[in-house]
């Protein structure tokens, strides 16, 4: 997960895919007529999901934050909180605010274990994508929001596990 999550971002702030690249082993030689593509699906995939400008978190989850785009770009130096620039302007994955304080907590601490201060999009991609190692294959984020905080700590581990093996 880690080398595509590494590739995508790289090739999200490179525009294209150096010919040496390991994740064209990935896709299929038909598949590469518009490098692009797989950056734009990437991207469209994560932006499917609720995202809240910084304005939008604090009135909808009633932070009393002096300047939301400060607290939010600080929460998101440290890594605790996923913000994702697009056009200049940071938008915020909704799941990380809209579960119980428990569930909230379990996702800041997954955003720094995973290195979302690092790796944005490819945190993003984790929590939003289905997981084969989890039941029905649903995403970290939905397991989040069904309260599975045990599930996703599982997944959370076996992720890190893997990425220092």
């Amino acid at each position: 997960m880690r080398l595509i999550a590494d590739r995508v971002t790289r090739i999200m702030l490179a525009g294209r895919i150096d010919r040496d690249d390991p994740i064209l082993e990935l896709i299929e030689s038909d598949d590469i007529l518009d490098e692009k593509t797989v950056l734009g699906d990437a991207v469209e995939h994560i932006l499917s999901f609720p995202h809240l400008s910084a304005k939008e978190v604090a009135n909808q989850y009633n932070k009393n934050w002096t300047n939301p785009s400060d607290a939010l770009r600080k929460l998101s130096a440290k890594g605790e909180v996923i913000g994702l620039k697009r056009a200049g302007k940071f938008r915020y994955p909704e799941f990380q605010f809209s579960q119980s304080d428990e569930a909230n907590q379990v996702a800041r601490k997954g955003n720094v274990d995973l290195g979302a201060r690092d790796d944005p999009w490819g945190v993003a991609s984790w929590w939003l994508s289905p997981n084969p190692s989890a039941e029905d294959r649903k995403s970290p984020a939905q397991l989040l929001n069904e309260g599975s905080l045990d599930a996703v700590r599982a997944l959370l581990d076996a992720e890190i596990a893997d990425d220092i093996a």
